[in-house]
């Protein structure tokens, strides 16, 4: 077994910087000395010093063969997979990596319906046709939850398809019955690539939800800047068993990924690995003590909810993240919205989105008592300012998604095609062109390639009015999107 104390990348990296050569190739800031004095000295030198490219020594992403080959394989040991890999441009990258290794052109991938925006640019770099899966509604939190076994059989036999694409946990630690769900897939004898964006720490406590890197799962794609240590924009990939052809994956991150990576980022994945690896459970067992302080202490606040184990069962929701700490505000007489403007502006706290219905807060490892009190005590303030006074809110909104889209085009044919642009109140019935992606939870509502149709518009605007934040479009305002002539 690897010695998973080791940080062959990250002290490979000290060991280059401690030899002090001249430098004369980039980056351009030579070490930190080009760099502005006001940005230095916030920063500190050693992050520039650590800001290499492909020195002798340091190992190129593209083509691992030293240090960082074995900080990868100590990655696919700590997490049992047969190999790993480390992505310095998010989990967007993988997502899309992965797409272009199950699918190309006329292949057809069956795609859970809640999938980020990133399988949107998946399918219009690989050409593929998608089959959409509809997706489980919990009415009552008025958010999707996920996949029905169920459905995925009966899409799977109805369909003849080259590969399925789940998202699974979803944003708000809502996880389905992802070891079925793989069998089912494998009975198939097709690959599963799962999006576990928000499960990078479920491998290591056995009171998370089941991996899906566990539940042997082809392709795993995981943000480790998420729920782990490691800096924002960095994530990594797992695969598993022999349905996935390897070589064409590698050739796809080298297509995709900078062929100038960041040290930093590089870096700051080894070291997450060896922490989670070494003392991640009791990292863990730290953090779930908190949530559950959190999650009592919320629920004991007038006009709040907050939902934990006891929603199992229903509405497709089979494990949840207890890390994760939703918050259902509408007892306050407040959309989630208005409660997270609350928040910033008169509070100081900051949460990780908000939605009609509820505000969604992280708890990780980083996080401990005081930091949990500061949202409680901003969570009461609150209460004794708002509940009784306002009429209680019904569910303001499910997000739940109108009728399966009709798929017109790919998403590569529509993006590539002859455009036109026309204000958005009278697209009805065109193919769009272009994404509309809801924030959160960065989902798109239309993709390239469907027809556009009143339930759709119509749920897009009804989320504009509540405060959603529109992405994708040409026009950041959606008064006019681009379709197909």
């Amino acid at each position: 077994m690897n010695d998973q104390y080791r940080t062959p990348y990250y002290s490979g990296l000290l060991a280059y910087i401690a030899k002090h050569r001249a430098s004369f190739h980039m980056p351009g800031h030579k070490r930190g000395r080009g760099i502005h004095p006001d940005f230095k000295a916030f920063l500190g030198e050693n992050v520039f010093l650590l800001d290499l490219t492909e020195v002798q020594g340091v190992d190129y992403l593209h083509k691992p063969t030293g240090i960082l080959r074995e900080a990868m394989d100590l990655l696919a040991d700590a997490y049992g997979a047969k190999e790993s890999f480390f992505l310095v441009n998010g989990s967007t990258v993988g997502n899309e990596a992965a797409l272009m290794t199950v699918g190309g052109p006329g292949k057809k991938i069956l795609i859970a319906r809640n999938s980020h925006r990133s399988v949107v640019g998946g399918l219009i770099l690989n050409g593929s046709i998608p089959v959409y899966l509809p997706v489980n509604v919990d009415p009552e939190l008025g958010i999707t939850t996920s996949v029905s076994p169920e459905v995925l059989k009966e899409y799977l036999e109805k369909n003849d398809v080259d590969g399925v694409f789940l998202t699974n946990p979803n944003y708000y630690g809502i996880s389905g019955n992802i070891s079925e769900l793989v069998d089912i897939v494998h009975e198939h004898n097709l690959p599963i690539i799962v999006d576990e964006a928000h499960g990078a720490h479920f491998h290591f406590h056995q009171a998370l939800p089941l991996s899906a890197v566990d539940a042997g799962a082809d392709i795993v794609v995981e943000s480790t800047h998420k729920t782990l240590s490691s800096m924002t924009q960095s994530s990594w990939m797992h695969i598993n068993g022999n349905r996935i052809d390897e070589d064409l994956l590698k050739a796809s991150l080298r297509t995709l990924q900078s062929s100038s990576p960041n040290y930093v980022l590089l870096a700051s994945l080894d070291v997450a690995r060896m922490q989670m690896a070494t003392e991640g459970s009791q990292l863990l067992s730290a953090a779930l003590e908190v949530a559950q302080y959190l999650r009592t202490s919320i629920n004991a606040i007038p006009g709040l909810q907050c939902f934990g184990r006891e929603r199992i069962g229903r509405y497709g929701i089979f494990d949840v993240d207890l890390t994760k700490i939703t918050i259902n505000v509408l007892g306050l007489g407040l959309t989630g919205y208005k409660v997270e403007q609350l928040l910033n502006d008169e509070l100081g706290v900051e949460v990780e989105l908000s939605d009609p219905n509820n505000i969604l807060a992280f708890v990780t490892i980083g996080d401990d008592y005081d930091n949990a009190d500061k949202l409680i005590k901003a969570m009461k303030s609150l209460s004794e300012n708002y509940y009784g006074k306002l009429q209680p809110l019904e569910t303001a909104a499910v997000h739940t998604f109108p009728e399966l889209p009709d798929v017109v085009l790919t998403p590569r044919e529509a993006f590539f095609g002859e455009k036109k642009t026309v204000a958005f109140k009278d697209s009805v019935g065109a193919v769009s062109a272009e994404s509309v992606v809801l924030y959160p939870p960065g989902i798109p509502i239309i993709a390239p390639g469907e027809r556009i149709t009143e339930e759709s518009y119509e749920y897009i605007i009804k989320r504009k009015e509540e405060g959603a934040e529109v992405q994708g479009t040409a026009d950041p305002e959606l008064e006019f999107i681009e379709i197909l002539k």
